[in-house]
């Protein structure tokens, strides 16, 4: 007979048990190599900060490979929870202050940024997969605004998604430096002000916003808001 929790859509404990010893395999593997690196982060060191055992560990992924895998793959991921808005420009801006705050609270973006740019990587593993999903997702929306009629005709989708994930990568960067990433949403508002005018239909303007404290306005569907970051 088949269980009734399952029927209803809801997991069994034992299912239950295994979705959350595995959320928590991953994410102690993201506070490991956020702090100290690929090289020098240890299954022993992320099964400890998991308080898990290595036989948990083993069965949901055969190498600390697999597990920089998993997280370098999560990163867009991250952001797809976030809501439709009346344009994609908005919608691009959104994303941006939305990373910003994962990055300020989320050891899965923080990890995965670290290991992005973590030169102690083994060849097998892509640390630049995440830069290239990060551009093909930002040139996905700019390509949509312009097909909206949102965009100056002079603005490339392509190049503007390239030069803002760069841009973004080297201010987060900085900020962590500087600030420990706390002034990042100013500094993503700094961002938009100068770049918005070379992109965006004049008329455009004055409805988007992109102020440091975006995120408060942000209105996530009411099953997410105990589940958003």
């Amino acid at each position: 007979m088949t269980d009734a929790t399952n029927t209803s859509g809801r997991r069994n404990p034992r299912q239950q048990r295994a979705v959350e010893t595995r959320a928590a395999i991953v994410r102690a593997a993201a506070e490991m190599f956020q702090e100290f690196g690929y090289a020098a982060t240890t299954l022993d060191m992320i099964t400890k900060s998991a308080g898990e055992t290595k036989g948990a560990l083993y069965y949901y992924f055969h190498s600390k490979k697999d597990l920089a895998k998993e997280i370098l793959g999560q990163q867009v991921p991250l952001v797809e929870i976030l809501p439709r808005q009346s344009t994609k420009i908005q919608e691009a801006i959104d994303v941006t202050f939305f990373f910003a705050h994962l990055l300020q609270v989320d050891p899965l973006a923080r990890g995965g940024v670290r290991l992005s740019i973590d030169l102690g990587l083994p060849d097998e593993i892509d640390g630049l997969a995440p830069f290239r999903a990060w551009i093909e997702y930002a040139e996905m929306l700019l390509g949509q605004a312009r097909d909206e009629g949102h965009m100056l005709p002079t603005a490339d989708a392509a190049e503007v998604a390239q030069t803002m994930i760069g841009a973004f990568t080297g201010i987060q960067l900085t900020s962590e430096l500087f600030d420990k990433r706390q002034l990042l949403p100013h500094r993503i508002h700094v961002l938009w002000k100068l770049v918005l005018p070379g992109i965006a239909l004049p008329g455009l303007m004055p409805g988007l916003d992109y102020a440091p404290d975006r995120m408060a306005r942000i209105k996530f569907p009411e099953a997410m808001q105990t589940g958003a970051p």
